[in-house]
């Protein structure tokens, strides 16, 4: 009985909607344009929520469920790969075949490294005009606009808007053999699909589509064959979200990552890629889903970076990305980074300067102070990745050392690197880099931190600011017991209170026999994230393993709190 249900439901559903598109085409002759792409959209809603509701039940009715994770149940991830582990059931050193074997799998999931030459980049630039079509592309059917959303200046997607870069080139294939593609997206509360192209759809009409569709919890290909996000389901940006997307072609090879994760991997692809085209087809303003588009780039891929050490004694990285005007670490920056720190684990001779450069938009003194936070930010993550302080140093050279004019997007884009430069011998001890000193900080070592925390008044959290503002700022030194039972000391340089209260710290956390475990002289932990000190991170921190989380409880009100297994005192 409850497949011959299912059955009429699935055929109800397609004479409904060939029904409906029967009325649609009658009405097109009739209709503004506008209208007529309404109701197509309308229906398009409809039969992907009622076939939705048909796959559900066909799985349910062959007792197809998808794996949840267990409520507790942990995960090793560290910055280069995600590890699994499953223990034998039973004590016997003699197993039968049918009973489980221990696995130890080591799968990396974000392996994304972007192309050196950058040969297409919009931000879009901040000079351009509110209210205007985007100066750097071309239009070929809705409408997008420049438009200020929390600050930044993004693509607003009006009503549905495909549009493709607007290059001299744009007829012929544009596409190198290696290349990849970058973009952020936004979907609305209640958005649908949003489609990329990889051809020009408007100057290169007769290639293949090459359609992807994807959202922010799935990838769909050319051939209609779709990858779910194994960490993410319906609830998921349910209020709408920001999405990265990454695309990595390699002579055939093609690979599509949402966030940090791939979800896509073929190993030859069927298609030629030819050009770029982006086409939110569901955006419509008028019912408050607008989408917005930010941060495309289009970069021709280069030489490994071993070979690029032995060819040119420095590794050129343009893939290493920092929020605006600060030396945070963007998440999408893991996959260069992890491909240093391999190759540095591979290479054991092989010692780095690590150089920043920027364009030069602003001031040049402040660049030159950039460059150097942001240098040292990646020298203090392949420390606390492991790679011992010894083989790595740090410098930084602004806007002086340009690669390319700074008069287009691509030449800036070009311009803002970071270098890895080889050097012989080992580094000299790095002083810190920060203006703010606390000679308390730099008296306590392991011993009397152990003490300090016995002495010193329990606290379950640390008050950071209150309605009357910061209570625990800059100066301020707190000592730690971590999850995993090394002692440390960190001591608070800024508070950004425009930031979502934004801590910038320096840290020092000891093994048992009194030396270094792990430290930073500028480490970044935005408002409501956790932190893990003995691995240097706040970046996939599992829960056993939380040392501090900074929360917010209000619009004025933040604290740290300690995590499950680790201590806070205030000094």
């Amino acid at each position: 009985m409850r497949c011959t249900t299912l059955l009429i439901t699935v055929l109800t559903l397609l004479v409904f909607s060939t029904s409906l598109n029967a009325q649609v085409k009658s009405v097109e002759k009739e209709a503004e344009r506008q209208g007529t792409k309404r109701i197509n959209r309308k229906i398009d809603k409809g039969v992907d929520k009622g076939f939705d509701k048909i796959e559900e039940g066909i799985g349910s009715l062959f007792g197809k469920k998808k794996k949840k994770k267990k409520k507790g149940q942990a995960e090793q991830v560290n910055t280069s790969t995600e590890t699994s582990s499953e223990s034998a059931v039973g004590n016997s050193s003699a197993q039968s075949p049918l009973q489980a074997q221990a696995m130890d799998v080591q799968w990396s999931k974000f392996d994304f490294v972007p192309g050196d030459e950058v040969i297409f980049e919009d931000g879009p630039d901040i000079m351009e005009e509110n209210g205007e079509f985007p100066s750097r592309w071309d239009l070929e059917t809705g409408q997008v606009e420049i438009a200020q959303v929390n600050g930044e200046t993004v693509m607003m997607f009006l009503d549905g808007g495909k549009i493709i870069p607007y290059l001299e080139n744009s007829k012929e294939d544009y596409l190198p053999d290696v290349f990849t593609v970058e973009f952020d997206f936004y979907t609305p509360k209640g958005g649908n699909r949003f489609s990329f192209y990889l051809t020009d759809t408007k100057n290169q009409p007769n290639s293949v589509s090459q359609e992807f569709e994807v959202t922010p919890i799935r990838v769909s290909t050319p051939g209609g064959d779709y990858v779910e996000h194994s960490e993410r389901d319906y609830t998921y940006c349910k209020n709408g979200c920001w999405t990265h997307v990454s695309v990595a072609f390699t002579k055939g090879k093609l690979k599509v990552y949402l966030d940090e994760t791939r979800l896509i991997n073929i190993p030859h692809y069927e298609h030629n890629p030819t050009g770029f085209t982006i086409y939110p087809y569901f955006a419509d303003a008028s019912e408050n889903k607008a989408f917005y588009v930010k941060n495309v780039r289009i970069a021709k891929g280069g030489v490994k970076y071993y070979d690029r050490v032995l060819s040119d004694g420095k590794i050129i990285v343009n893939g290493i990305r920092f929020d605006v005007n600060q030396a945070t670490i963007k998440p999408e920056s893991n996959g260069a980074i992890n491909k240093i720190f391999e190759l540095m684990q591979k290479q054991l001779d092989l010692n780095f300067s690590v150089e920043g450069h920027t364009d030069s938009d602003g001031d040049e003194a402040k660049n030159q102070t950039l460059s150097e936070q942001r240098a040292k930010a990646v020298m203090d993550r392949l420390i606390s990745m492991g790679i011992s302080a010894n083989r790595l140093k740090s410098a930084g050279w602004g806007e002086s050392k340009p690669l390319a004019a700074n008069t287009t997007a691509e030449g800036k884009a070009n311009n803002r690197r970071v270098e890895f430069v080889k050097f012989q011998g080992n580094a000299a001890p790095s002083g810190s880099s920060s203006s703010i000193g606390n000679s308390a900080f730099d008296k306590l070592d392991k011993k009397a931190i152990g003490a300090k925390l016995e002495e010193l008044p329990e606290t379950i959290n640390i008050p950071v600011s209150n309605p009357d503002g910061i209570v625990n700022g800059a100066g301020t030194v707190i000592l730690f017991a971590t999850s995993d039972g090394n002692l440390g000391k960190m001591e608070i340089l800024d508070v950004d209170e425009s930031d979502n209260y934004k801590l910038t710290v320096k840290y020092v956390t000891y093994n048992y026999n009194g030396s270094i475990h792990s430290q930073s002289d500028h480490f970044e932990i935005p408002g409501t994230y956790t932190c893990d000190f003995d691995k240097g991170t706040i970046e996939n921190v599992i829960y056993s393993e939380v040392d501090l989380r900074l929360g917010r409880e209000s619009k004025t009100n933040t604290t740290l709190y300690q995590g499950e297994t680790s201590m806070l005192r205030i000094l």
